[in-house]
């Protein structure tokens, strides 16, 4: 069963919303990852930047045999994402993994085998993948006898006992497919978690104050768009109090970009006649929320809308794994001159940098 709702016997996203509130025992789980996903994720999980760094975080988890291979799906920035197995000559298999690392939001993979692989073979998977639009960076082989993993492509030998945690540390999943680490997200994989999450997200924010409840609307669009494979364009819009009358999620685009439609946002300013003020957000799948030149450029422009309608453009969120990125609170030159909402987000990033300090100064 790979349904979000009829796992947790549910027929809808409005029936399962109503038990996550409720905290209903049967769906402990979910609530315990919405509170999960609210906090830091990933960074314990570094960039593969070297063989050494894909073999680091290998060994934390059972190798191959000889009938498997490994596969690590890696963000745009080779985050390590999801990690699985599949049975070398198993199509069915294979599709099973590459639906499971889409759905992770891989762009890019590593993969490991339990023999040498020849260079056909090589060039036949990497051109599989290619054709999905997920790059093979690199694949390697683990040699049972030496105990040891080789890069293909720098060909030195790594002994895995250097690398490997203690054996308290690995855990395997029902049907040895997966660690630990890919417990916390496998939840993501299942179909009508894009659905679910991000309806989670309008629900939880729709009737909150933008300016005193500011912390549980970033957490919120982390619960609902982190996991996102691909970029999300949504608009908050609020009163003349800073509450919340809607949000909507506006377009859809790529693993790296959005596409935003300045007609399609100024429909939906001019939707409500109460909308005074608004906010925007969208996600990057590579988990780095740190806004690009396009992202600034494309929040000049909707400023520009929203001070032609006479609407305060609040904020631009960037959602990532680990954070949400603030315009206000990083570059308020692209955002309006509000004194209340600029001061109070001030405000709360000097105490958190206290905190930050005083947390620091107790080691």
């Amino acid at each position: 069963m790979n349904n979000l709702y009829e796992y947790f016997g549910c027929s809808s996203k409005e029936e399962l919303y109503q038990k996550v509130t409720k905290g209903d025992d049967s769906v402990r789980s979910l609530v315990d990852f919405i509170d999960f996903s609210k906090g830091q994720m990933n960074s314990k999980e570094k960039a593969i930047t070297s063989p050494q760094d894909f073999i680091e975080f290998v060994a934390k988890s059972k190798m191959p045999s000889q009938s498997e291979r490994t596969l690590v799906f890696c963000s745009t920035k080779n985050k390590p994402l999801y990690l699985t197995r599949y049975q070398k000559h198993d199509q069915i298999d294979l599709k099973r993994v590459l639906k499971e690392g889409l759905n992770a939001g891989g762009v890019s993979l590593f993969y490991l085998s339990n023999d040498t692989m020849s260079t056909d073979n090589e060039v036949e998977m990497g051109n599989y993948f290619k054709t999905f639009g997920i790059d093979v960076i690199d694949g390697f082989s683990y040699n049972e006898i030496s105990d040891t993993i080789t890069s293909n492509r720098e060909m030195i030998p790594y002994r895995l006992s250097k690398y490997a945690p203690p054996i308290s540390d690995v855990a395997e999943r029902a049907g040895g497919r997966g660690t630990a680490y890919e417990m916390k997200n496998a939840i993501t994989t299942f179909h009508g978690f894009d659905e679910f999450s991000s309806f989670f997200a309008n629900q939880e924010i729709v009737g909150c104050n933008l300016l005193k409840d500011n912390a549980k609307v970033k957490k919120s669009l982390k619960v609902g768009y982190q996991y996102d494979w691909q970029e999300s364009f949504g608009i908050i819009a609020c009163d003349s109090n800073y509450k919340v009358v809607f949000v909507n999620e506006l377009f859809k685009g790529s693993p790296n970009a959005s596409i935003v439609d300045r007609k399609v946002f100024t429909k939906a300013l001019l939707s409500k006649d109460d909308v005074s003020k608004v906010a925007v957000f969208h996600n990057h799948p590579s988990g780095i929320p740190e806004p690009s030149p396009e992202d600034k450029q494309i929040t000049k422009g909707l400023k520009e809308v929203s001070e032609k309608l006479n609407i305060q453009f609040l904020d631009h969120f960037i959602v990532g794994k680990e954070s949400v990125y603030s315009f206000a609170k990083y570059i308020p030159e692209y955002v309006c001159r509000n004194e209340d909402y600029s001061s109070f987000v001030q405000k709360q990033a000097k105490i958190k940098r206290g905190k930050q300090m005083a947390f620091e100064l107790e080691f």
